[in-house]
C-alpha cells in the first residue's frame, strides 16, 4: 500500500483549487499530468459527486474508474471503483482551506496495487525510490497542478 500526505501553500483561493479537482472537462488533461482526454469518460454526475474513468498511457493503457465525492466542505475524495492498476477502495483526496488570501492544499493518497503486470509497474513506480521520494514526487506534482491552474486563470483573465 502507498500512503502519502503532502501539503502545499498556494496563492489560489480554496474554491478555485477544489473547482479544478471537480472539473471533468477537457481542461482536466491540461491540469492533471496522468490524465489524457482520450481516456476521460464521465459516467454520471450529481450536485456533490461524479463517477469518472480516467487514464493515461504508461506501458499500455492505465485506467481507473473513480467515484468523486465533494459533499464534505473543503474536500474532494476519489475512491477507486474499478481499475486495471489499482485495487478498488484505493483513495485520493484533495482538501483546501484559506490561508492569507490563498490556501493551504493538502493531498492524501492511499493506493493498493493489483497483482497483475500493470499493478506491479504502478507499485514499482510508487515504491521504487522510497517514502521520501514518494512525498517529494507527489508534492512536486501538486505544485505543478496548482501552477497550471494559476496559469489558466491568468490566461482566462487576459481574454
Amino acid at each position: 500500500m502507498v500512503s502519502v500526505q503532502v501539503t502545499v501553500d498556494s496563492s489560489l483561493p480554496p474554491e478555485e483549487v477544489l473547482e479544478a479537482v471537480r472539473d471533468f472537462s477537457d481542461r482536466r488533461a491540461k491540469i492533471w499530468p496522468m490524465v489524457q482526454s482520450k481516456y476521460l469518460e464521465v459516467h454520471e454526475t450529481g450536485d456533490t459527486f461524479a463517477e469518472v474513468t480516467e487514464g493515461t498511457f504508461v506501458v499500455g493503457r492505465f485506467w481507473e474508474r473513480n467515484r468523486y465525492d465533494w459533499s464534505a466542505p473543503g474536500v474532494v475524495e476519489a475512491k477507486v471503483i474499478d481499475s486495471n492498476v489499482l485495487e478498488p477502495g484505493s483513495t485520493w483526496e484533495v482538501g483546501a482551506r484559506p490561508r492569507n488570501g490563498g490556501s493551504t492544499v493538502e493531498m492524501r493518497v492511499n493506493r493498493e496495487f493489483q497483482p497483475g503486470f500493470k499493478g506491479r509497474i504502478g507499485n514499482a513506480i510508487n515504491h521504487g525510490f522510497g517514502a521520501r521520494w514518494r512525498r517529494f514526487g507527489w508534492r512536486r506534482m501538486l505544485r505543478q497542478v496548482l501552477a497550471e491552474i494559476e496559469k489558466q486563470g491568468r490566461e482566462t483573465a487576459s481574454h
